[in-house]
């Protein structure tokens, strides 16, 4: 089990994002988190601002933090490959939107993300939802899901599940 959490999306002082990762801790009723998220990152910038990342280093020299990732639902191939482009390669995973509608690019930075040793989070993987009527033994989510996890780049998928009939 990994605990993971997320900064809110307009935090990036130092100040904010130690704030947002004292109110995880204290919430989860926890000593660390595992993976800390930048949490819907839109655009390559944010990613490279200075006292974010000197915030997120302070909480790992803490031990509050284990590893650094970010989040991202749009412009994901940008997000993706300003990642792999750091020169610090400060970030160690990244959660992307991907799913069977997914551009070709976001695939592409996937590949050279993974590559690069970024943990790929594949989530949003059922494509806004399904009818819940089954295709013989596969149901569409399960179908949506295992099209995400047959990328070998894909390290662990958040599928979301309105109901335990999906499940």
């Amino acid at each position: 089990v990994y605990i993971a959490s997320k900064t809110l999306p307009e935090s990036k002082t130092k100040a904010e994002i130690i704030r947002d990762v004292e109110a995880s801790l204290k919430t989860l009723g926890t000593d660390h988190i595992d993976v800390i998220q930048l949490h819907n990152v839109t655009d390559k910038g944010r990613i490279f601002i200075t006292e974010t990342r000197e915030a997120l280093a302070l909480l790992k020299k803490q031990g509050k933090v284990r590893f650094c990732g970010v989040t991202t639902h749009k412009n994901e191939a940008e997000v993706l490959n300003a990642l792999v482009d750091d020169p610090d390669r400060f970030f160690d995973t990244c959660l992307v939107k991907y799913n069977f509608k997914s551009d070709k690019e976001v695939a592409v930075a996937i590949e050279r993300a993974a590559v690069a040793g970024i943990g790929i989070i594949a989530m949003k993987t059922q494509a806004g939802g399904y009818d819940t009527t089954t295709l013989g033994k596969i149901s569409p989510h399960q179908a949506a899901l295992k099209w995400a996890l047959q990328n070998p780049r894909v390290t662990a998928a958040i599928p979301g599940m309105k109901d335990m009939t999906q499940l």
